[in-house]
């Protein structure tokens, strides 16, 4: 059967569904249609692709903050990640479709409870690893400053070393990226957005927060006395 009136611009036909039900005895009955052909609309498909799309399995990119161990305190770190688009190709009404997820906002936790301006930091950029050459990163990079730190025996994960270095063990960085919804029929240009937004999270290893002392010492860089 064919459809009589063709389909709308925009529209995808659909062709009608046929099914044989086996008999008890495995022989199949007659062909049956469920459904006629008819003519698939935009609309259609957007509430297919958002149902798709929140069952969607996105990697969550990986976090990384740049930085020897341990950190030091009022030292800016930088803080990237290399978030993609990711496509999947499924078939919504019988159309196949491409669903992107696409990287749009990103929230950095830096796990410093102690910090004046707040733990956590939200762009919409990705940010970027600092090379030999470039500018010493500041507060305009992605990125943390650890300025404190907690009290030494008072709070959590905070101590003191043999040498009376203050530092903080297991700080963690948690990364939370939001990912925007699109799709497309297969073998088009144009994109459509779905409503609504999912969320991964990546985090990194933990880490030492330390402080940088100063200390009087009687020998020079190249090993001499000089006291």
């Amino acid at each position: 059967m064919e459809i009589t009136t063709p389909c709308d611009d925009g529209e995808y036909a659909l062709d009608a569904l046929w099914v044989q039900r086996v008999r008890e005895n495995g022989t199949y009955d007659d062909a049956e249609q469920l459904s006629e052909d008819e003519c698939v609309s935009p609309a259609d498909l957007a509430r297919q692709a958002q149902r798709e799309f929140k069952t969607m399995k996105i990697q969550a990119p990986e976090a990384t903050v740049q930085g020897n161990p341990p950190m030091v305190v009022n030292v800016h770190y930088p803080a990237y990640t290399t978030a993609a688009p990711q496509d999947r190709t499924v078939t919504l009404l019988g159309v196949p479709v491409v669903l992107r997820a696409e990287p749009t906002e990103y929230t950095w936790d830096f796990d410093d409870p102690y910090s004046p301006t707040g733990s956590t930091l939200t762009t919409t950029s990705p940010g970027r690893p600092w090379h030999e050459g470039d500018a010493t990163p500041d507060q305009s990079w992605v990125g943390h400053t650890y300025s404190q730190l907690g009290t030494p025996g008072e709070n959590a994960g905070t101590a003191v070393d043999d040498k009376g270095n203050v530092y903080r063990d297991g700080v963690t960085v948690s990364l939370t990226t939001t990912w925007q919804g699109r799709f497309r029929v297969q073998g088009t240009s144009d994109w459509t957005d779905i409503p609504g937004t999912i969320s991964t999270t990546s985090t990194t290893g933990p880490a030492t927060v330390t402080e940088a002392r100063t200390r009087l010492v009687c020998e020079d860089l190249a090993g001499n006395d000089v006291c």
